[in-house]
């Protein structure tokens, strides 16, 4: 355990304590599919959210957006801007043939990450990446859940698809007025959210400080249940935040768990960093055993 340093390390063992005992959920960013085995030699990469927007711009502006001046372009707004002109369908279509999700597979992470018993599995991704790894994974029985009104008959664990999926024909979340609308198109989903953070710890994983997907739920949580009544909420990754970062979300009672201050994994390597986060909760699995006991011996 030296390659976790001291000042991660307490952080990494409240997470498997509570993994271990069954009470964390995990929600999984577009960074995480990035991690996944590529079928073919020439197969896309997984894009970014700038580049999603650069794609959503020169729809509608005909022109490349210019690196400089991206900060003054919202994905979200660009992506209303390509339903408002050209309509929903073909920005659904766009999302499809940039997501290039029947190109790869499910890597080993997929994998490990699902083995851990988690109480569930949320994701924003459009992509069938973790279905697919749960279906290999012997340890759990995932019921993977795409439409609001399944949440009522779902029993944990579950892969729950917050933003829909390419394998349903749900509405894919992306564009601002989606954002806009869903806590109330989509109540359950956010409810059975704001249920897992009052009873569960949660871990955000695959989400970069800027991604909107993840200031979005982080602003429904705050607004919902109060800034001060907020569970501790853990940010894992190989993050790369500024000290203002830290402190912004700090004041949302988010905790910033920087894989990359362990030895030998760069501020870059984001799939080293993940693999070091689930490689020590892994390492505690003899935890279950010992908190199944204690809470048999209080019976």
């Amino acid at each position: 355990m030296n390659k976790y340093p001291i000042s991660i390390r307490p952080y990494l063992e409240e997470i498997s304590r509570c993994v271990w005992s069954k009470n964390a959920s995990i929600m999984v960013g577009a960074g995480f599919s990035m991690n996944a085995e590529a079928i073919f030699v020439n197969a896309k990469r997984f894009p970014s959210w700038q580049d999603l927007g650069n794609v959503f711009y020169q729809k509608v502006r005909g022109e490349e957006i210019q690196s400089a001046e991206y900060n003054f372009f919202d994905p979200l707004k660009l992506a209303y801007e390509v339903e408002a002109n050209f309509g929903r369908s073909v920005l659904d279509s766009m999302l499809r043939s940039n997501i290039p999700d029947s190109d790869y597979k499910p890597s080993i992470l997929h994998n490990s990450l699902l083995s851990l018993p988690w109480t569930d599995v949320f994701t924003t991704n459009y992509d069938t990446l973790l279905e697919r790894a749960a279906d290999t994974v012997s340890e759990r029985n995932y019921k993977v859940v795409v439409n609001k009104d399944d949440l009522v008959h779902s029993v944990s664990p579950r892969i729950v698809k917050l933003h829909g999926c390419f394998s349903a024909s749900t509405p894919l979340i992306i564009s601002e007025e989606d954002y806009r609308t869903y806590p109330k198109k989509y109540a359950p989903f956010v409810n059975t959210v704001q249920q897992t953070l009052l009873e569960n710890t949660l871990c955000l994983i695959g989400f970069s400080g800027d991604d909107p997907n993840f200031l979005k739920w982080i602003g429904w949580i705050r607004d919902n249940l109060g800034a001060k009544n907020a569970p501790k909420i853990y940010l894992i990754g190989v993050l790369n935040l500024s000290t203002s970062q830290e402190k912004s979300l700090a004041h949302y009672n988010i905790t910033c768990v920087d894989m990359s201050l362990c030895s030998g994994i760069g501020e870059k390597d984001h799939h080293a960093g993940i693999k070091a986060f689930i490689d020590y909760c892994l390492s505690k699995k003899e935890n279950e055993n010992q908190n199944d006991w204690s809470l048999n011996s209080t019976l």
